[in-house]
């Protein structure tokens, strides 16, 4: 019977998560229509598209709640060198964006490439996650 409930609570909050995202999106075109500031515009453009993305997140993890999605070592077995070389990528555009970085002493480019350095990070991070899966799936490898 915990499970259930368990599964009712996180129902529950993935709810309520996904009615903020719609708000968040909902603000977001208000920001954009308000104003005529290109960076705001963008910034504001970025935070809209996050939101999208959550909402499909949410949705992902309610039929992850229902048990629907698997994941099996052959999946990402075959992937595996894909994986790698992608890795790499991310670091080199992280590498890449830190060193642009400190040259910049321009307020907004600092900005901009701070928010990018951000968003690369988590891509790093999240294919590493995928990896760390296949090392779950395969202990001995």
């Amino acid at each position: 019977m915990a499970a259930v409930e368990r599964k009712e609570y996180f129902e529950e909050g993935v709810e309520k998560w996904l009615r903020l995202e719609d708000d968040t999106i909902a603000s977001c075109e208000k920001i954009i229509d308000a104003s005529d500031n290109a960076l705001v515009k963008l910034m504001a453009g970025l935070v809209k598209t996050d939101s999208q993305k959550h909402i499909e997140i949410l949705n992902f993890i309610k039929e992850a709640l229902d048990g629907t999605i698997t994941l099996t070592p052959d999946e990402l077995g075959n992937i595996s060198e894909l994986l790698d070389a992608h890795i790499q990528i991310e670091k080199d555009s992280l590498t890449l964006g830190e060193a642009e970085y400190e040259e910049s002493r321009h307020f907004v480019v600092r900005h901009l490439l701070s928010y990018l350095i951000m968003d690369e990070t988590k891509h790093f991070k999240i294919f590493n996650q995928l990896r760390d899966y296949k090392r779950k799936l395969y202990p001995y490898v």
